[in-house]
């Protein structure tokens, strides 16, 4: 963005949050190569104004309650781990904002994003601007030597994919989040989000039209594609996010575990379980779907 736009997004950004959530986000740093973006194209004045706009949905649509604030670590390289599903990533963006408005550090997370949102006009360079960054292993690494905090979502867009009837049941991870937190003595906090199942139950996957489209599915939802566009939104469900205490696998495993495939599974199924018991328990602590309730 030009200077003017800069100004103009942090005028509406402080116009739509509350003074002391505009005073959290605009204290989050960002490695400024010069030009006013950081090595990925991250801009602060758009993550300010992604915030704030996202924070609408966190407080008056999702209505986010969240626990385990304790666990987080205040700084230093860190990889949020939760389960992934809902259609629509939503489900990141709540944790994200989360992060931001209710750790006792604020701090700026970076969701890696599926390949194929690289290829979306307009879409992409939003996405690159807010924080987000593709999916690549090389990415990766360099969040991780940056010292930077990261989500990722093991179960990959499969995870939004998922049918109705496998809702809260998480697909078998993928291991490559446990192989650079060994390399690069990264924790993982595991983390619940309940409620993101329901925000737009997933009937059925029209795969040939997914694939004609190159995306990872096609969904049939009780709205859509009845609706068009509008089907998409999500329904008002009441999210919950918990966070469980983070997983230090390298205090006990080398680096050169990571040649060890059958050791690198184990531990990626081990990340999974606990992910799972805070699902399973988050799931048995809700009491409705909706909950229109005062916090």
């Amino acid at each position: 963005m030009k200077q003017h736009q800069r100004r103009t997004a942090l005028k509406l950004a402080k116009s739509l949050l509350p003074a002391e959530e505009f005073k959290r986000v605009m204290s989050l740093k960002i490695n400024d190569t010069g030009f006013g973006y950081d090595p990925f194209g991250l801009e602060k004045e758009t993550a300010v104004l992604g915030f704030a706009l996202a924070w609408q949905l966190y407080h008056y649509w999702f209505r986010v309650q969240s626990s385990g604030q304790e666990h987080l670590p205040e700084g230093g390289r860190v990889l949020y781990v939760p389960n992934h599903s809902g259609v629509l990533p939503f489900d990141g963006m709540m944790i994200a904002v989360d992060l931001v408005s209710r750790s006792a550090q604020p701090r700026l997370v970076r969701g890696m994003v599926d390949h194929f949102m690289g290829f979306l006009p307009f879409v992409n360079t939003f996405f690159y601007r807010a924080g987000q960054v593709v999916g690549a292993r090389r990415n990766f690494v360099d969040l991780l030597e940056r010292d930077e905090a990261v989500i990722v979502f093991p179960e990959g867009a499969k995870g939004t994919g998922k049918r109705w009837h496998n809702r809260y049941r998480l697909l078998r991870f993928n291991v490559g989040f446990v192989e650079l937190a060994l390399q690069y003595r990264a924790p993982i906090v595991p983390v619940a989000v309940i409620g993101a199942e329901e925000q737009a139950p997933m009937l059925h996957n029209l795969k040939p039209l997914a694939k004609l489209m190159g995306f990872p599915y096609f969904p049939i939802t009780p709205f859509f594609p009845w609706l068009g566009p509008f089907g998409m939104l999500p329904l008002p469900v009441r999210y919950h996010l918990y966070y469980g205490k983070p997983i230090d696998f390298y205090r006990d495993y080398p680096p050169e575990t990571v040649k060890d495939p059958a050791t690198v599974r184990m531990l990626a199924d081990k990340v999974q379980l606990a992910v799972q018991g805070l699902v399973d328990e988050g799931l048995r602590r809700r009491t409705s779907i909706f909950d229109f309730t005062g916090e």
